[in-house]
């Protein structure tokens, strides 16, 4: 083997690694094919299979296979976990796909996707269904309006008697403001960049999803997405979405007034909303980079 295979064998490894890493932080194990489509594509998916198999073979490998799954070694009990989580996502799944036929009669609703769960089907028994929702430009006050109010009216909402099969609903941009690099910590954010990558879309009116895509580099291809038409000025529709916002914000719960555009998780502005009080990408970061330098240590 030469030098440039060595170097490009060590780079697919590093490259590997850190995927199986990152999902081994939520319990998931990948399938091949997974992997390939979470990697750069300047690898082909015989290339990457051709190399799983050579390297579970190892003696200490620091990767293992069962089942048509790959995880890192001495994990496989995570296995049996992704499969249980498979059948709680698809009744998951169908609760989501209701609620986003009902969210999207508002003609304000841009694109609804189911966020926060790193695939469709990696859902926790216990989970509430977190949605991303893009609404119109200068929209997103009365969006967060509907949505969050037929949820309460419905009972769906999460609350402190538990959060099963609840819809959360913290998460909206503008069509206008679609990207979203400046959210992402300094440094690593795996679970920022994976998040991007792994919405589930459960609506798309006016190719919003597209753009989203091509606002934040992740376009499958080279397209060219037209960008969304601004709203003309609508003064009744203005007005309203004014005093939407001042109901809201008078009515937020004080954990989110007191960390309002002063935290990771609590962004509030008229193009975004994010309200998550708890955000623990900086806790995700720190154990994804010292799991990836135990693992490579180890390997030198």
């Amino acid at each position: 083997m030469s030098e440039f295979e060595i170097k490009q064998e060590r780079r697919l490894k590093e490259a590997i690694i850190k995927v199986l890493v990152f999902f081994d932080l939520f319990d998931h194990p990948l399938t091949a094919y997974e992997i390939w489509m979470k990697l750069d594509k300047k690898w082909g998916l015989a290339e990457i299979l051709d190399f799983l198999d050579k390297e579970i073979l190892k003696p200490a490998a620091a990767l293992s296979q069962r089942s048509g799954f790959y995880f890192l070694a001495g994990r496989e009990e995570i296995i049996g976990i992704r499969q249980k989580r498979h059948n709680y996502g698809a009744e998951k799944i169908k609760i989501a796909r209701r609620f986003a036929r009902v969210f999207s009669l508002l003609p304000y609703v841009k694109m609804i996707a189911l966020a926060n769960s790193l695939g469709q089907y990696n859902l926790r028994a216990e989970s509430d269904i977190d949605f991303f929702i893009i609404s119109a430009p200068r929209r997103v006050w009365l969006t967060r309006l509907y949505c969050t109010g037929l949820a309460k009216l419905l009972n769906r909402r999460p609350n402190a008697t538990g959060k099963k099969d609840k819809i959360c609903l913290s998460f909206y941009v503008g069509a206008d403001r679609l990207c979203l690099d400046d959210l992402r910590l300094q440094g690593e954010d795996p679970y920022f960049d994976y998040w991007r990558r792994s919405l589930v879309l459960l609506y798309n009116k006016d190719k919003t999803y597209e753009q989203f895509l091509e606002a934040n580099g992740l376009s499958s291809d080279s397209m060219t997405v037209e960008a969304p038409t601004s709203l003309g000025h609508n003064i009744f529709l203005d007005k309203l979405e004014i005093l939407a916002k001042k109901f809201q914000l008078a009515i937020l719960p004080s954990g989110l007034k007191a960390n309002m555009n002063n935290s990771d998780g609590v962004v509030i502005n008229d193009s975004i909303l994010k309200l998550y009080q708890r955000d623990r990408r900086r806790e995700y970061a720190e154990k994804y980079g010292n799991k990836i330098n135990e693992i490579l240590k180890e390997d030198n």
